[in-house]
């Protein structure tokens, strides 16, 4: 019983943790269509999907802005397929400073598995 006892708490506590981490992640999410999508959107200057998501979501405040960076990020991982579709600019793409990508795909991608984890966890734990 001690020991089922010492599993629930440290899938409860990872639980917690992970969560935390979660929410974080979203407020770095956040700072970074707030402080960093301009410079994103400019050296991506020339794609079509990013030309089209400016101009149809530039004044829609916080809401608008995350699109934004998920227009950015898709044209960031996606790049294959959008340059097949005409839809970004392969040269920009891949000129894109290295610290800028940083700011657009970590904190998407460890939201991703952050909530990937979260799921998992919850489910052992019979919680969905």
């Amino acid at each position: 019983m001690k020991e089922s006892m010492n599993v629930d708490f440290i899938q409860h506590l990872s639980i917690a943790l992970g969560t935390l981490l979660f929410f974080i992640d979203v407020m770095v999410m956040m700072w970074v269509a707030l402080f960093r999508l301009e410079q994103i959107e400019d050296s991506l200057g020339n794609c079509q999907i990013i030309i089209e998501s400016r101009r149809q979501r530039k004044n829609l405040g916080l809401h608008g802005r995350q699109y934004r960076l998920a227009s950015a990020i898709g044209a960031l991982l996606f790049t294959d397929m959008y340059a097949r579709k005409g839809l970004v600019d392969m040269d920009q793409v891949r000129d894109m400073p290295k610290p800028l990508r940083r700011w657009a795909l970590i904190p998407f991608v460890t939201g991703g598995l952050l909530f990937l984890l979260l799921v998992v966890l919850m489910f052992m734990d019979g919680k969905i």
